[in-house]
C-alpha cells in the first residue's frame, strides 16, 4: 500500500524502489518537461502515491529541426501504475 494510506512499503525500507538505471521491462512514458523542480514534484508524488518500483531519468532526442532537446523519461515496473500516473497526477495537467 502507498504511503498516503499509512502502510509502509518494504520496497521503502531497504530504499530499492527508484531504480537508477531503464530497465527494460519497464512502461515508459516521456515527459517535456525537464525542471528540476518539476522532477521534483514528480518524484514526491510517485513515492507518496504508488507502491512498485520506477526510474525517472534524463533523456536526450532529436526534435523536428534537429536540435537536441532534453526531457524526462519516468518508467513504471506495472502498467497500471503507468496508466494511473498518467491520469491522476496533477503535475502533468497544464
Amino acid at each position: 500500500m502507498s504511503l498516503q494510506r499509512g502502510t509502509p512499503n518494504p520496497l521503502n525500507f531497504f530504499n530499492l524502489r527508484r531504480v537508477n538505471f531503464p530497465a527494460s521491462h519497464f512502461e515508459y512514458i516521456v515527459l517535456e518537461d525537464n525542471n528540476l523542480m518539476f522532477v521534483k514534484k514528480i518524484n514526491n508524488w510517485i513515492f507518496n502515491t504508488l507502491n512498485r518500483r520506477y526510474y525517472i531519468g534524463n533523456y536526450i532526442a532529436l526534435d523536428n529541426t534537429n536540435t537536441i532537446v532534453y526531457k524526462v523519461n519516468v518508467g513504471f515496473e506495472s502498467a497500471k501504475e503507468l496508466s494511473f500516473f498518467i491520469m491522476a497526477c496533477p503535475h502533468l495537467q497544464k
